[in-house]
């Protein structure tokens, strides 16, 4: 009970604790299956993990575009429609793939989860904004990023499990997560969208792009997801193929990451809330920079779970201040465009992570960790001047 009234701030709506609660259940659904897509597919499609690559891309380039897509429709048709439209969807084409035998239609089921699950997203990331007051925004984003994390930690085994059975039963199970979400979001949440007056002009996607101090913010936090992309995307292989562990060893780094956001999430936030959150995103990616330098101290366990402390801690820095930033950037008539932009400079980031990160592991470790963590420091220098540079906007008119 002592816990739970740390938990719950009262002046935060009641809307916004039944939205984390399901995004809870939600993201253990989810994460039954995401880790086990790739295995999945080479069973199902009979083919060498390079063509399952290929597959892939479709995922990929789907999701990129979606958080786009979904940002523009939660500001047109409103957040609760597009959030209600990506659980019936998705909970759809998740279902099919669990049923599929068809490689073709396989592909296509594959693709249509990449583009409906993640519109999710930014009309959620919206709605918080929009419900939350602009002080206790990073301390809501806290709790949603606390709340997800959990689900992490649960689904995967959960999934591991069931999956040795039937991968049916996961994406069973996950479709069923989506509609259990839906029916809460259907009965318990209203829409959130501010109301235009007529003094409001259409919104367009050009819009944002009018905004020059969050056009670097957004290029600054491509940068960051690519620093962090390598702990997921490419330090799994180093470990595996070059130092000869097992793929458990990373699951158990995995797993310490999903606590440690749990645990030291909230803490943070009440620590550092009176930083400025320009401030938390250079400490966070400070972190990130020490975290793969400390990588090349060792090749013990030890060193990286150390690592993965380390960045775990910048990432509890920098990922609520950066969405609370946002939010408060965005007119409200564009807050689901700005949430749009700001995550596809992360999925962007993700993307280009893993071939950066693979094209300098060529010429070393040293080259591929050494260039990560300068990449972290560059973009610490970054947020520190965007700091001086956003306290200068106020003066042009932009919302801060």
């Amino acid at each position: 009970m002592r816990i739970w009234n740390q938990l719950v701030d009262p002046t935060l709506p009641r809307a916004f604790y039944v939205l984390l609660i399901g995004r809870f259940f939600n993201l253990v659904g989810n994460s039954l299956v995401f880790p086990f897509i790739t295995i999945y597919l080479a069973e199902r499609l009979h083919a060498p993990m390079s063509t399952v690559g290929i597959v892939m891309t479709f995922y990929g380039g789907a999701q990129v575009l979606s958080v786009l897509v979904g940002g523009v429709w939660s500001d047109k048709l409103g957040r609760r429609r597009v959030m209600l439209l990506s659980l019936i969807l998705g909970a759809a084409f998740t279902f099919l793939m669990g049923l599929s035998v068809n490689s073709a239609l396989l592909i296509v089921f594959l693709t249509g989860m990449g583009f409906t699950v993640p519109l999710f997203q930014p009309a959620s990331m919206a709605a918080v904004g929009d419900m939350v007051p602009p002080d206790r925004l990073s301390y809501a984003y806290g709790l949603m990023r606390m709340a997800s994390n959990a689900g992490i930690i649960i689904g995967p085994m959960l999934g591991g499990f069931l999956a040795d059975h039937s991968f049916f039963l996961i994406f069973a199970l996950d479709a069923l997560s989506m509609i259990g979400f839906l029916i809460v979001i259907w009965t318990s949440i209203a829409e959130t969208r501010p109301v235009a007056t007529p003094t409001h002009t259409p919104s367009r996607l050009r819009d944002v792009a009018r905004d020059p101090l969050f056009l670097r913010f957004a290029g600054l936090w491509g940068l960051t997801s690519l620093v962090y992309s390598q702990l997921f995307m490419v330090v799994p292989a180093y470990l595996h193929l070059q130092l000869g562990y097992p793929p458990s060893v990373f699951g158990y780094l995995a797993a310490e990451n999903a606590v440690l956001v749990v645990t030291l999430q909230l803490p943070i936030t009440r620590i550092t809330r009176h930083l400025a959150r320009p401030t938390l995103m250079a400490l966070g990616t400070l972190c990130y920079g020490t975290g793969f330098w400390l990588m090349l101290s060792g090749h013990e366990v030890t060193v990286f779970a150390a690592a993965v402390l380390v960045i775990t801690v910048g990432e509890n820095f920098i990922n609520p201040a950066a969405s609370a930033w946002v939010a408060d950037r965005a007119p409200e008539n564009l807050r689901g465009r700005y949430m749009g932009f700001f995550s596809l400079a992360n999925r962007a980031g993700f993307a280009v992570g893993p071939l950066t990160g693979g094209f300098l592991m060529g010429f070393g470790i040293l080259p591929w960790l050494g260039t990560t963590g300068a990449l972290g420091f560059v973009a610490s220098l970054g947020y520190q001047r965007f700091s001086r540079k956003n306290s200068q906007a106020s003066s042009l008119g932009f919302p801060l």
